[in-house]
């Protein structure tokens, strides 16, 4: 326990508040292919959730929209050339008309290779579906986050029996990777529950599944407001013990999956660039970090002058950017240590000397030849590092909305 708390430690020491109001254009970046599209806009607001959302109003979609595309725009004329897409939220199926809208726009311009969109059971359906097919949808992922009404409730969100859910699973099948999310390590939660959870997103028609953490919540609320850690590293073993001998592959620390070559929700992995648009959204580009306004009308109003709504940045020291990469390449289980030469030009194993004699020693990684491979423990390691970068970044959230950037 005191090693992980080292390690969270040292993964996790950041200071982000740095320049505020920094309006400038995003400088070139040729390494940048991925873009985030932050679409805040929810039917409800769920007690435990970490990321930036607002009760959907019908006429905020289309200014915002507008806005949504102005500042992409700045960054197609600055020689960007994006081919992977993320939409987050929110729940951006709420607004799946615009979504499509908003994609074709951005075809105009780019060859996007892959897009994947986060979306909820309570709002999809097969016409909305078909639209995400048709404009080129190839990873859709559900929050389910409970298929027990019972905990449903305890979580603050609509119920809705299991028989439901599957069924609304199998109307978004036909989307080549399907992801459900599901919660773990809840308040109340039982080995007994998870395992009914873990059952019944392999008996869906969804072909990838991804367990998230419980995390502090940003609302403030008292139940998620600290999470008991003390039931997290048996529940972990409990999910990889579950899909030993299944026709799921573990493909990163949190995320089984049939499909193997899809993307998961942590494209970060895969792309050392990301230019994040919308409100509350985040970019890292060029070893630089910038925080969108997470005030809608001020980010509207931002874009609307021919600003980015940029009002937080931050430089990312070598180390900072070293560890940073490092967070995500060890969430992914297995990596080459040439990567690091490759952007950094640096020799990973003496830059990185003693956090990887240590990870060695508590016997949490291996090394293949010129690959760094995580052990079962390692992988519950990077559970929690990625988890404690996740509430890193929550706190920047919380920051934000606390002083109405």
């Amino acid at each position: 326990m005191i090693t992980e708390c080292i390690l969270k430690y040292i993964f996790g020491n950041y200071d982000w508040h740095l320049n505020n109001d920094l309006r400038e254009k995003p400088e070139e970046c040729k390494e940048c292919k991925a873009l985030y599209i932050h679409v805040p806009f929810c039917s409800s607001l769920c007690p435990f959730c970490i990321f930036h959302s607002m009760l959907y109003r019908k006429n905020l979609v289309k200014d915002y929209f507008v806005s949504l595309k102005k500042e992409i725009t700045n960054y197609i004329e600055n020689n960007y050339n994006f081919d992977s897409i993320y939409i987050g939220g929110g729940t951006p199926t709420l607004t799946t008309y615009e979504v499509c809208d908003l994609i074709d726009y951005i075809k105009q311009y780019l060859n996007i290779r892959d897009i994947s969109i986060e979306g909820s059971i309570y709002d999809i359906n097969e016409e909305k579906i078909d639209m995400l097919k048709n404009i080129g949808i190839t990873r859709l992922s559900l929050g389910i986050e409970s298929f027990q009404s019972a905990t449903q409730k305890d979580i603050g969100r609509p119920q809705l029996d299991d028989e439901e859910i599957m069924n609304k699973i199998e109307i978004a099948s036909s989307i080549s990777t399907l992801n459900v999310d599901i919660l773990f390590n809840l308040p109340h939660q039982t080995i007994k529950d998870l395992g009914y959870e873990i059952n019944k997103a392999k008996e869906s028609k969804a072909n990838q599944i991804t367990f998230y953490p419980i995390m502090p919540s940003i609302r403030n609320s008292e139940l998620f407001k600290e999470p008991d850690e003390r039931n997290e590293r048996p529940f972990y073993y409990y999910i990889l013990k579950s899909f030993l001998n299944s026709d799921f592959i573990q493909s990163n620390a949190w995320t089984f999956t049939k499909n193997h070559d899809s993307i998961t929700d942590e494209y970060i992995v895969d792309h050392p660039f990301f230019a994040g648009i919308g409100t509350g959204a985040m970019s890292y580009i060029n070893g630089k970090y910038y925080v969108n306004s997470f005030d809608i009308n001020k980010y509207e109003k931002m874009i609307y002058n021919n600003n980015m709504p940029i009002v937080l940045s931050k430089k990312l020291s070598l180390r900072e950017q070293v560890y940073l990469e490092f967070i995500y390449k060890f969430y992914s289980l297995e990596f080459n240590k040439k990567i690091f030469e490759e952007l950094f030009g640096i020799d990973i194993e003496n830059y990185m000397r003693n956090e990887l004699s240590l990870l060695a020693f508590i016997k949490a990684i291996k090394y293949e030849n010129d690959k760094i491979v995580l052990t079962d423990y390692g992988k519950y390691i990077a559970n929690l590092i990625m988890k404690n970068f996740y509430i890193n970044i929550s706190k920047i959230r919380k920051y934000c909305l606390e002083n109405n950037l």
